[in-house]
């Protein structure tokens, strides 16, 4: 089953962030987001649920945007 992506899913790593359920990591790059790790994203979690890569890269750039406006 998929499951919706949170913000509260992501824990930040330095200049890196971790989406929890899955493992994946990612990074902000000059223009986008980059998956450096994919982990379990689009993989069942041996629980029946899922996570689309997609939605994870998206939602880490939201993430990645709010820590950005924080800082200024």
């Amino acid at each position: 089953m998929h499951m919706k992506v949170s913000h509260d899913q992501f824990e930040i790593h330095g200049d890196r962030l971790r989406h929890t359920p899955t493992g994946a990591l990612f990074w902000m790059g000059e223009i986008d987001v980059v998956e450096c790790e994919a982990g379990l994203a689009g993989k069942d979690l041996g629980t029946g649920h899922d996570y689309d890569p997609e939605e994870l890269k998206q939602v880490a750039y939201e993430v990645f945007k709010l820590q950005k406006s924080t800082c200024l």
